[in-house]
């Protein structure tokens, strides 16, 4: 039988032992600094941690104090000097490694996954029993079966008859159905409670902060804005977009980054929190257009983000999401000898772009085309469909 053990281990106070830890600290002061997703440091200082505990491992000889496991928290002893350890250790491991550093020794702390002995664990209850499978309607596939399952999922989270409450996961559903669908459920319902759901991606990772559902009395009227702005959810998405919106609300550079997903959740939320508040802070209502062309992460993290700086500053800001929509492919003339026979010129795949329910589609230039001409408008740049208000 193995156990996990713990023991403190005074190494010699030498040059090699003091610029190891030395090193180490200052890893560890560069890693708590690092960006969300920047692992540089972070995989510097765990190298840097296990060669002082090869080391320590190694010195067979060496004085070997045996203290209780550590369960949590920072467990990092940093050299000789007190000040320098981790906070939260246990009294018998601050005893054992003052009582190296009274010897002249560096004091390591070290824990061993398969000691002699056996584990004592109590017994937490049986698992969880797995999930109901889900199925489709019959008939309904594709696009349209990852809509109603993300659908059901919120239903099921907003079940007050649940004995746990089920995450909602918006991965690889696209960012307009996330968006109507979260507006959808985000709006107050008579004889239904705020509710806050778990968010989880497809990588295992889980958002910080649930998402507020049944939250906001969704208003039907605009009031009068003192502030109209365009934004590019991300930057660098389509650069045509540049000369009409008034800035990106998200620089793609520190977005999209490789991270768990729930991280770039959890940054996007704490950056548009903030500039929300930063935007209405010196005004009456701020009326901002949206323009998103996908990312999960950011879509949930920023719609999160507005509604919970709806629920504290209600009338502050209202939000019109614009879908992108793919520009039809050029069609071709006669004279250019891609017709096939019985293909007429007209018979582009411009009519396959989605629209918007009441026909709106605005072009990168800005112009909203009236529903009455029955066609989307011949434009050579990207086009977007406006997608239902956010606004309470």
């Amino acid at each position: 039988m193995s156990t996990e053990r713990a023991w403190v281990i005074g190494l010699p106070n030498d040059p090699w032992t003091n610029s190891l830890v030395n090193d180490i600290r200052s890893a560890s002061d560069r890693a708590r600094k690092a960006e969300p997703g920047d692992r540089v440091d972070i995989a510097r200082f765990e190298a840097l941690a296990t060669r002082l505990e090869l080391a320590a491992m190694s010195h067979l000889d060496g004085r070997r104090i045996s203290v209780a496991l550590p369960h949590c928290g920072p467990t990092m002893l940093f050299g000789q000097d007190s000040g320098n350890w981790s906070s939260g250790l246990s009294a018998d491991i601050v005893d054992a490694a003052s009582g190296l550093v009274s010897e002249g020794l560096v004091p390591v702390l070290l824990a061993a996954s398969y000691a002699p002995g056996d584990t004592a664990a109590a017994f937490l209850g049986g698992a969880d029993a797995p999930a109901e499978t889900w199925a489709a309607d019959s008939g309904v596939f594709g696009g349209r079966a990852v809509e109603a399952r993300f659908r059901a999922q919120i239903v099921e989270a907003l079940n007050p008859g649940t004995d746990r409450r089920v995450p909602i996961s918006p991965s690889g559903i696209n960012h307009a159905i996330v968006t109507e669908i979260l507006r959808e459920f985000v709006a107050s319902q008579p004889g239904s409670s705020k509710t806050n759901a778990p968010v989880e991606y497809r990588d295992g990772s889980k958002s910080a902060h649930p998402f507020p559902l049944r939250a906001l009395p969704i208003l039907d009227n605009l009031p009068p804005a003192s502030l109209d702005l365009r934004f590019a959810l991300l930057s660098i998405r389509h650069t045509e977009m540049d000369a009409v919106v008034n800035g990106a609300w998200l620089r793609n550079a520190e977005i999209s980054r490789p991270r768990p997903a729930a991280l770039t959740d959890d940054l996007v939320y704490d950056i548009s929190l903030r500039q929300l508040g930063e935007l209405c802070r010196n005004e009456t209502h701020v009326r901002l257009r949206m323009y998103q062309t996908g990312l999960e992460t950011a879509v949930v993290g920023f719609y999160r983000a507005l509604t919970t700086h709806l629920m504290m500053f209600p009338g502050s800001v209202s939000v019109q999401p614009m879908y992108y929509v793919a520009a039809p492919n050029p069609k071709k003339t006669s004279t250019e000898g891609g017709n096939k026979p019985g293909v007429s010129a007209g018979s582009g795949r411009g009519d396959r772009n989605p629209r918007s329910p009441n026909g709106d589609v605005d072009c990168a230039g800005g112009r909203d085309v009236d529903s009455a001409q029955g066609q989307s408008p011949v434009i050579e740049t990207s086009t977007f469909r406006k997608g239902t208000m956010w606004m309470a």
